[in-house]
Parts: C-alpha cells; sequence; structure tokens
C-alpha cells in the first residue's frame, strides 16, 4: 500500500503545474484545460494498455522498471525543454496563501461540489466490474473492453468539453456532469442488460466534472496563485475519489451493490442541487489576464 500511495504522490504532483502553464498562455481557460487533459488521458490510456499486454508475459517486477524507465524519461525531457517551455508569467497581484485561497466562498464551494460528485462517481463505478461478472453475469472480456473504451472516449470528451466550457459555460457544464451522473445511475439501477449497462457506463460524464471545476478554479485565482488553486482542486477531486469506494464498499458488506448504486444516485442529485444553488461563475477577460502579466519567470 505504502509503495502505491507513493507511486500515486509522484505521477499526480504534475497535474497543478502543467494545468496551471496550460492556462497562462491562453484566455480560454476551458480550451486550455481540455487540452491538457486530453494529453494526460492519452498518456494514462497508453500505459495502461502497455501495462495490461506486458503483464501477461512478463513478471510484475519488470513492469515496476519500465514504469520507472518511463519517469526518468519524462525528467530528461523536462530538464532539457528550453526555458519559455517551462515559463510561466510573474504576475503583479500578490500571491495569496493556501490558507487565504482556502477561506474564500467561491474555492469552498467549488471544492465541496466536487468533492460530493467525485464520491457519486467512485462509490459505484470502483465496484462496476464486480457488478458486470458477478451481479449481470457479463463476461471479464467486456468489462475489460469496457474499461478500455472509457479511457479512450475520455480523452476525446475532454477535448470537446474544454472549447464548450468557454462558449457555454462552466457551470452549465459541471451542472451537466452532475445531472448526467444522476441519470446514469437512475437508468442502470432498473436497467440489466448487460450491453446496456456497459454502454452507458463507458459515456464519458466524468470530463464535464473535471475539466469545467478546473476552468472554474482557474477563473477564481490570478496567475500567482493558479498552481496553488489547481492543486487545492486537485486534492479534492482525489478525496471524493477516495471516500467513494470506501463508502461504497462499507454499503455493499451491510446491504448490496444495488444499494451503492441508489447512493451514488442521491450523491449526484445533491450535487447538482449545490452546484444551481451555490456555484457561480467569474468573468475573466482577456484584458484582465493580460495585466496580471509583468515579465516572463521561470517555474521553480
Amino acid at each position: 500500500m505504502f509503495v502505491v500511495a507513493l507511486m500515486g504522490l509522484f505521477s499526480s504532483s504534475f497535474i497543478p503545474i502543467f494545468a496551471a502553464l496550460a492556462t497562462d498562455k491562453s484566455s480560454q481557460y476551458g480550451r486550455a484545460i481540455g487540452e491538457f487533459w486530453t494529453a494526460a488521458s492519452l498518456g494514462y490510456a497508453s500505459a495502461t494498455l502497455i501495462g495490461g499486454v506486458l503483464f501477461q508475459f512478463l513478471n510484475p517486477v519488470y513492469l515496476y522498471a519500465l514504469g520507472a524507465l518511463f519517469g526518468y524519461t519524462g525528467i530528461l525531457v523536462v530538464s532539457f525543454l528550453t526555458k519559455q517551455g517551462l515559463t510561466i508569467a510573474k504576475s503583479s497581484i500578490r500571491p495569496e496563501g493556501y490558507w487565504s485561497l482556502l477561506k474564500q466562498r467561491n474555492v469552498l464551494i467549488l471544492c465541496g461540489v466536487s468533492i460530493l460528485a467525485l464520491i457519486s462517481s467512485s462509490s459505484f463505478n470502483s465496484f462496476f466490474t464486480i457488478y458486470l461478472v458477478d451481479s449481470l453475469s457479463g463476461s471479464r472480456l467486456m468489462a475489460g473492453l469496457a474499461a478500455t473504451a472509457t479511457t479512450a472516449f475520455g480523452a476525446i470528451a475532454f477535448r470537446i468539453v474544454g472549447p464548450l466550457d468557454d462558449r457555454i459555460g462552466r457551470k452549465p457544464m459541471f451542472l451537466l456532469g452532475a445531472v448526467g451522473y444522476a441519470i446514469y445511475f437512475a437508468t442502470i439501477y432498473f436497467v440489466t442488460n448487460t450491453v446496456v449497462v456497459t454502454i452507458l457506463w463507458t459515456l464519458p460524464i466524468y470530463p464535464l466534472i473535471q475539466a469545467s471545476a478546473a476552468a472554474l478554479m482557474s477563473d477564481y485565482t490570478s496567475i500567482a496563485d493558479r498552481g496553488k488553486g489547481l492543486g487545492i482542486l486537485e486534492s479534492a477531486i482525489s478525496l471524493g475519489g477516495g471516500l467513494g469506494p470506501l463508502i461504497g464498499g462499507v454499503i455493499a458488506d451491510a446491504t448490496q451493490l444495488q444499494s451503492v448504486i441508489l447512493f451514488a444516485l442521491a450523491a449526484a442529485l445533491g450535487s447538482a442541487a449545490l452546484s444551481q444553488l451555490f456555484l457561480k461563475e467569474q468573468a475573466h477577460s482577456p484584458r484582465t489576464l493580460k495585466s496580471e502579466h509583468v515579465s516572463p519567470a521561470p517555474i521553480k
């Protein structure tokens, strides 16, 4: 468990840094965030596919060695990038500390509804393979293909959702994700056809939450605090993603998996309602973006 936690620490540490870099050069935060997560999702999908194939033929120790090789390669790539590639504009605005950001109402609400949305998503989706194979008598092959399709569709969805965040709005897209989860869980509670349930599970709902929340956090923070803000958001999302399986497991042990679906439905409806009532959009014009920048300074 310690090794897994350590690997997660290193693999997730780059997210707020590169997400902040993505929004630095563009006032279209939604598009920038969408492109960043598209690239990240393609990387995750490739690594998962390669690891799954090699696991059939190699000792797991070699997979850890391969992961280390990829990590060192990433270090070399970043080390040889030009300063322009890892440069963020220095802001004339005085940066705030983590505590100051956490005291902001918009930041707290965004983190809260994101946690609830991820609890809804992960509480059941973590057990989807068990539900599909054991409860619905689906095949393991179908479950594997569904997992691959989910990752691939997610990468495509991030590329689409980003521009829509800029065009339609961050809050409507976030709400669409929360309501989408509610409809998804309500449907699979009553539908037991394995093909239909599998297709529904592959629908890329999560990018609506992830990309829209990141774009909102970019709106709430200046470029001086963008990395900290996105780091706080990723921590909240990870917290929701960790609490969901824990709660789902307790419910499943006490009752049955069908009860987990009902809990996930209730959490999704709660996230949608709270988002509609309290989540606020904040306009961020290109002129404001330019006024924040003074001169480029490399990230240290």
